[in-house]
């Protein structure tokens, strides 16, 4: 199981955080914090390291075995999540810092855009050909920005890697279903910009 598994249908009747703090510590997972990941005996948390597990279990982790290769997937992983933080601190700052602040963010998501369009470069993917867990990382990431704006991504290799990603026969389901999670909020009620 991974996280707390339940359909988002609005409010639940007496939700609180106790739902995750009275079981937190009794997980035995080593750094307990949301999301996580059991497979077995593997108990995980942080998104990259259950990004990598994932990718690499289901054939998705970089085919290199040069070790700068991986090393510049993981930093590209990383930067990626500082990418995704910015904007998820504006979506939970109070309405008036979210309005006074919106575009401003966005130009600093724009500047991460630079450096991602220029790591892309004319590759299909970040690992050149091959799909990786990367890749639908970035694609979750630039998605969340381009709800915030709809003019957000500029460059072209980046909207066509975009098109790649929704273009995945496996995905199909994913994007065109009424039912989807791709459909649901990006943010729980708390937030300025679900």
């Amino acid at each position: 199981s991974s996280g707390i598994n339940a359909e988002y249908g609005g409010d639940g009747p007496g939700f609180d955080k106790s739902c995750w703090f009275d079981v937190k510590f009794t997980l035995g997972l080593d750094f307990p914090n949301l999301p996580y990941l059991m497979d077995g005996d593997v108990k995980l948390t942080q998104t990259v390291s259950i990004l990598h597990y994932l990718s690499a279990k289901t054939g998705l982790y970089p085919k290199s075995s040069n070790p700068a290769d991986i090393s510049r997937y993981d930093m590209i992983d990383h930067v990626i999540i500082d990418f995704f933080l910015v904007g998820v601190r504006l979506c939970y700052s109070p309405p008036d810092a979210f309005a006074a602040n919106k575009a401003a963010v966005i130009e600093r998501g724009k500047d991460f855009m630079k450096q991602f369009s220029s790591a892309l470069g004319d590759n299909k993917y970040f690992a050149g050909d091959d799909i990786t867990g990367t890749d639908f990382l970035m694609f979750e990431a630039i998605d969340m920005f381009v709800k915030l704006d709809s003019a957000f991504i500029e460059q072209d290799n980046l909207k066509k890697f975009m098109e790649r990603i929704k273009e995945l026969p496996q995905l199909q389901k994913y994007f065109t279903s009424p039912d989807s999670t791709h459909n649901w909020a990006l943010n729980n009620k708390h937030a300025s910009f679900r």
